[in-house]
């Protein structure tokens, strides 16, 4: 009876996990798909053409190092929903340069293309200068990650 009683415990208490696991996972799974529909503005988004930034450039967030980016085209500054813009961006530090772009569900986006190394320019800002273009999906807050070696810097550009 000892034996049976404990059976069904434990059957009653796997019951009761699957129950609440699966009602959490639904719960989870209904946030996630609205928030992921829902475009989100950037809290403190990088704006263009300001702090002394001519009107198509950018000027990053490093703790640091000095970040900027100059945008040209082919779309809007800033883009719009559905635009393709190309950014050169002279950060300093040591080594290549790693780009993460994550669009406004959290999701990392591939770039269109770079960065790739530019050996000389006419962009006067400080550090190395790398080309790069990004694809805006969609409206919402979108994130510029880029790192090398001894220093990261921040854009984040609301669409």
């Amino acid at each position: 009876m000892v034996r049976r009683s404990a059976q069904l415990w434990a059957f009653g208490l796997l019951g009761l996990t699957a129950a609440c696991s699966s009602n959490a996972t639904a719960t989870a799974t209904s946030t996630t798909r609205s928030a992921a529909s829902q475009p989100t503005a950037c809290a403190t988004p990088t704006p263009f053409g300001k702090n002394g930034a001519a009107p198509h450039e950018v000027h990053g967030k490093s703790a640091k190092g000095s970040l900027w980016g100059l945008a040209l085209g082919p779309g809007h500054t800033p883009p719009r929903a559905g635009e393709e813009l190309k950014i050169i961006w002279r950060m300093t530090g040591k080594g290549a340069l790693h780009v993460v772009f994550t669009g406004p569900a959290g999701k990392r986006h591939p770039l269109v293309f770079g960065p790739e190394r530019h050996p000389s320019s006419s962009y006067q800002r400080p550090g190395d200068e790398w080309g790069t273009r990004f694809r805006f999906t969609r409206r919402g807050c979108w994130h510029i990650h880029m790192a090398r070696t001894n220093t990261s810097g921040d854009v984040w550009i609301d669409v």
